[in-house]
This record gives C-alpha cells, sequence and structure tokens, in this order.
C-alpha cells in the first residue's frame, strides 16, 4: 500500500511539474511537456486528483499552443486534447464545449492539420451530449471536406476530413439524422470516386459510401431531385474497387485488403445481411455485429495505437462504445499452497510422536493447513468480485 501511495504522488509530481512547463516561453520546453502527457494518457496512467484539479488549465495551455504555437506542438497538443477526451469520460462534455470554439474558428477560416480534425471528432465522439450537437461538428468537418478541392492544403487533408466525418456519423442512428444538412453527400462522394483523385481519398469515400448503405437512409443523402438507390450505390463501388485492382496498387497492401473488406462488406449488404468481426483483445473476446462498430473501432486503434488494448482493458469510457467487459478469473490452481512442517526431533520419531504431530487437531500441521484453507477462500471470494 504505501508504495502505491509513493508511486501515485510520483506520477503527480510529474504531471503537476508538466503542466507548469506548458507556460514557459521556449516552443522545445513545451513539446516535450506535451510528449510526456501524450505518453502518460496513451497508456491509460492519468491521475485523479491531477484530472479533477488541474484538467481545464491543460486544456487551456493546449488550446493556446494550438493557437500559437507551429509545426509538432500544434499537433502534440491537439493529440493531447483527443486523449483527454478519451480519458476524462466524466468531463468529455466540459472539454467538448470549452474547446468548440477555438477549434470552429481554425477549422473554418485556417489551415487545420489532420490531428486538429481527429481532436474534433474525439470531443464531439465522447462529449456530445445529443444528436444536434454531434451534427455540428459533423457539420464543421463537412464544409472542410468541400474545401478539398479549393486548395492544395485542403486536398492534404482530405482523406483525414472524410474519415473523421464518417466516425461520427457511425455513432448516429440514421433515423435521428437531420434531412437539411447531407443532402448531396452521396453525389460529392460519387465524383470523389470518378475523379481518381489519390488512394487514400478513394478509399475514404467508399468507407462513407458503404456507412451511409448501412444508415437505411439515403434519402437524408441524395439530392431533393435525385433519387439514388440502393443498387447504384453498390454498383459505383463495385466499378471503383474493380478499376483500382486492374491499376495494379500493389504497393499498398493496406488498401487493398481495406477495399477487400469493403468489397465483402457490399455482398453482405446485397443480402441484407450485416459484417461481423471477432477481436482478441489479451484474451478477451470483442464481438463487431455492424460496420458501424468496425468503422469507430478502427478509428480509435489508429488514434491509440500501442495504448489502445491497455484502453480496452481499463477505460470503461471505451468498453461502452463497444459493450465489452473483460472477465477476470482467479486461477486457483496457482493461488493454491500446501503446508508443510518441518521438525527436527532427535531419536523421537516413534509412531506416537508422529501422531501428535501431524494426526492431533491441534497439531502444528493441522493449524498451518487450516490458515491456508482459510486464506484460499477468501482469494476464492476475491476472484468472484472481480
Amino acid at each position: 500500500m504505501e508504495g502505491h501511495t509513493n508511486s501515485s504522488k510520483i506520477l503527480l509530481g510529474y504531471f503537476l511539474a508538466n503542466l507548469e512547463i506548458l507556460f514557459d516561453k521556449r516552443a522545445s520546453k513545451r513539446v516535450k511537456a506535451l510528449s510526456f502527457n501524450i505518453q502518460a494518457f496513451t497508456t491509460n496512467q492519468q491521475h485523479p486528483k491531477f484530472m479533477e484539479n488541474n484538467l481545464i488549465t491543460l486544456l487551456d495551455r493546449c488550446l493556446i499552443s494550438i493557437t500559437k504555437g507551429s509545426g509538432d506542438e500544434i499537433s502534440l497538443a491537439a493529440n493531447t486534447i483527443g486523449l483527454m477526451a478519451v480519458t476524462a469520460a466524466d468531463r468529455a462534455h466540459e472539454l467538448y464545449v470549452e474547446s468548440l470554439p477555438v477549434l470552429s474558428k481554425i477549422l473554418n477560416h485556417g489551415s487545420p492539420c489532420s490531428k486538429i480534425i481527429e481532436c474534433m471528432i474525439l470531443l464531439a465522439f465522447f462529449g456530445a451530449k445529443n444528436c444536434e450537437e454531434t451534427e455540428n461538428s459533423m457539420q464543421l468537418i463537412w464544409e472542410l471536406i468541400h474545401k478539398g478541392n479549393a486548395n492544395k492544403h485542403s486536398l492534404s487533408i482530405l482523406p483525414a476530413a472524410i474519415s473523421a466525418w464518417t466516425f461520427l456519423l457511425a455513432s448516429m442512428d440514421g433515423r435521428r439524422l437531420s434531412y437539411k444538412y447531407w443532402q448531396g453527400a452521396i453525389s460529392y462522394f460519387f465524383h470523389l470516386l470518378e475523379e481518381e483523385m489519390d488512394e487514400a481519398i478513394g478509399h475514404a469515400a467508399c468507407e462513407a459510401l458503404t456507412l451511409i448503405l448501412e444508415t437505411g437512409s439515403l434519402e437524408k443523402f441524395s439530392h431533393r431531385s435525385s433519387n439514388i438507390t440502393k443498387d447504384e450505390i453498390i454498383e459505383r463501388l463495385n466499378n471503383f474497387i474493380l478499376k483500382f485492382r486492374e491499376q495494379d496498387h500493389d504497393q499498398n497492401q493496406d488498401y487493398n485488403e481495406e477495399l477487400d473488406f469493403i468489397s465483402d462488406v457490399i455482398n453482405l449488404f446485397e443480402d441484407d445481411d450485416c459484417p461481423k468481426s471477432s477481436i482478441n483483445i489479451r484474451g478477451h473476446l470483442l464481438t463487431l455485429s455492424t460496420y458501424s462498430q468496425i468503422i469507430q473501432f478502427n478509428y480509435l486503434k489508429r488514434f491509440l495505437g500501442s495504448g489502445f488494448e491497455v484502453h480496452m482493458m481499463g477505460n470503461k469510457l471505451l468498453q461502452n462504445v463497444f459493450d465489452f467487459t473483460p472477465k477476470y478469473h482467479v486461477h486457483h490452481e496457482k493461488l493454491w499452497e500446501e503446508p508443510t512442517v518441518t521438525y527436527f526431533v532427535p531419536e523421537a520419531r516413534t509412531k506416537k510422536t508422529r501422531q501428535r504431530l501431524f494426526m492431533s487437531p491441534n497439531s502444528a500441521y493441522n493449524k498451518a493447513r487450516t490458515q491456508l484453507l482459510n486464506k484460499n477462500r477468501d482469494l476464492t471470494k476475491d476472484g468472484e468480485h472481480q
């Protein structure tokens, strides 16, 4: 217990020291402090007292780094805020509300990097309280997506913007989507597929169209004058995937595999079936039963990287997203002990002596055995309550 207390104090000290460094005028110092926060949050090592007392101060410093910093500092600060949204479950909405004015301004009038887009989307995913707040965030990204053909910078972040928009769409119930926001989305993604832009843009557009199919609300993504059908979308997707394969993109194996998976999903949709996937996470089975869940899983796994499994095992917020409950079992065979008693009784090892030492209810051997049985019984109870 004392060791745990000391470790907790040391961790709190590190967090407080790095928070202080974020006030430093030297960008190199701030970058190092932000890197520490990212490492700690990625491995789910937040400190409750720090999160309670200093969360908004840390957020403010990160927002200042985003607005006044440059290069690596902006990306690291945005990444930190995204991780704060993942780890600060009960205050995610507070983070969302506090960050929205700054991030909205950058998304509307600045030149956001992919990390700022990611940060905005994670804040909305974990912090938005209702469909309206989620769709407002989707609108910010949608406006950025439509700038994609306007300048080179917007074009470079177009895949990240489409993936972010798709990620938030995956959290929505198609029946609750607004009719006024997404008219023409299908036609726009068709256009991207036909333009033969880079592989990342084509793949992101395929994901978006496939998810739109799953929502079952095609009329909300079509122009009022057009009546795009499920079969038309499936045909366009199949044509793009076929053309992509014919152009010999063997160098990018990841895109090939992802498009193969999308093709499998489309085939399931044609049969009115749903994709299913089972993932082993440290011996515990996670089952994904919709394409929406698969989109969410892939996005969060990419974001958390090496820390994804740690969060899945210990982060209740993330477990709730996927309805995932790790079941811990106590392996009793590793916990049971057998009592042993060693005596040295010179020239007294007669039958009567052995009976007194081992057979009597009050013998040291039986007392030791009783103590161990009680200990093992307690361990069993602890295991059942985990």
